[in-house]
């Protein structure tokens, strides 16, 4: 079976090079045992939910996502056990900097021992393309349940569908000469392509990875504090790490340009599986504030702006979506990159739900993404919050010193002026 790739999904995959790989990782901590062998049962019963992660893009970019005919779940599922003096973050750094084998699907799946004390962790790399919130959402959100259950053996066999019929997807098969294609597409598509091609060639780059939690009933109370949202006072923390950050590198503490996706309503919900759309969103970081109590006051000014058009989605609503939404979510808000405005900071902010998940008999304590940088990016910001915490991973090109002790210092700083 394949689908149709759209120019947007172009304009992604063209970003994951052999040089420079563009993925994310979504990592959920365990509370208990998992085999590799019940880690690919539960997802070899649950793949039907997420049918584009069987499948593989076919040319380049590509023309259509086709069914891989030697895809087999055992093949995208690892396990690693860390040595107990390398820090999870290292390791996470190093696999997003390894690229994709684009021969097969755009995913894998690793169980981790060792990841937090002696508990295990499933991490999930997979390219943003894979997810388009309409027909194909992330694996993630189908593995998880609800209540604690045993993971059985899948009582189905799944059989590959026939390769795509010639002429599909007419203009993106024609983006095997990228230069040809400006030449012949839309206006209201050159944008998005030649964005989609610009960084061909690109020389690697370095991956640095850090994270902090904080807990959401802190946030509530500095949003209440402040007559702001939460959604404010996140962009307030991530600010203060990104000022640090830039401090530690002896480089001025200068308002940077970042893509902040909000999710807006969508005009046909019914048409999509998530029932909203991740819009692209530009807001300067006032990193040259020195006051934290300022920086919230000025990003609540900046936000109130696109709040009060009322198509924004209130977080309680995204919580409540079905399954485990975050990762879709997550994958969702990194595609408004294609929007093609240049910004050196990337900040996704999603909520996940406030009761437990279970992955078979294991309970998911903790959860938390990264995303590789793309294009003129310095650093990627995902914000997950799950079960009353909210972790905030951060992934930046050049080493990350003090992220965690940065974003402390400024809710201490916050709830100080309460």
């Amino acid at each position: 079976m394949s689908d149709v790739v759209s120019v947007a999904e172009a304009a992604l995959l063209a970003r994951d090079q052999e040089a420079q790989p563009w993925k994310q990782a979504f990592v959920c901590l365990l509370d208990g045992p998992l085999s590799r062998e019940q880690l690919i049962d539960r997802i070899t019963d649950r793949l039907d939910y997420a049918p584009r992660f069987r499948r593989k893009p076919t040319g380049w970019p590509v023309a259509a996502w086709a069914d891989d005919p030697a895809f087999v779940v055992s093949g995208h599922v690892r396990e690693h056990s860390l040595p107990p003096d390398r820090p999870l973050q290292d390791w996470l750094a190093e696999r997003l900097a390894t690229p994709f084998d684009h021969g097969h699907p755009l995913w894998e799946a690793w169980l981790v021992h060792g990841a937090v004390r002696s508990l295990p962790a499933l991490v999930v790399f997979s390219h943003p393309a894979l997810v388009d919130g309409y027909d194909n959402v992330h694996l993630l959100q189908e593995l998880f349940d609800e209540q604690p259950a045993p993971i059985t053996p899948p009582a189905r066999t799944w059989r590959p569908g026939s390769a795509a019929e010639p002429g599909l997807g007419d203009l993106l098969g024609r983006l095997g000469d990228p230069l040809r294609v400006l030449q012949d597409a839309g206006a209201g598509l050159t944008g998005l392509v030649e964005n989609a091609v610009r960084s061909a060639g690109a020389a690697p780059r370095p991956h640095h990875v850090a994270g902090v939690e904080v807990d959401l009933a802190t946030l509530r109370r500095v949003r209440e504090s402040f007559g702001c949202s939460t959604h404010d006072v996140l962009l307030t923390l991530v600010t203060a790490g990104v000022r640090g950050w830039l401090v530690d590198h002896g480089r001025p503490p200068e308002d940077v340009v970042a893509l902040v996706p909000l999710a807006v309503e969508e005009p046909d919900v019914l048409g999509s599986a998530i029932g909203a759309r991740i819009a692209p969103q530009w807001i300067a970081l006032p990193v040259s504030e020195i006051s934290p109590q300022a920086r919230l006051r000025d990003i609540a000014t900046l936000t109130r702006a696109r709040l009060d058009t009322g198509m924004s989605v209130p977080a309680t609503e995204l919580r409540d979506l079905a399954g485990f939404a975050l990762p879709t979510l997550h994958s969702l808000a990194a595609a408004t990159v294609a929007a093609g405005r240049p910004h050196t900071v990337f900040v996704a902010n999603a909520p996940g739900p406030a009761a437990r998940r279970y992955l078979g008999p294991a309970r998911v304590t903790g959860v938390y993404g990264l995303i590789a940088t793309t294009d003129e990016q310095e650093c990627t910001v995902s914000i997950s919050s799950y079960a009353g915490r909210v972790t905030i991973g951060i992934t930046a090109v050049r080493e990350v010193r003090h992220f965690a002790r940065d974003v402390s210092n400024e809710l201490g700083a916050l709830r100080a002026g309460e």
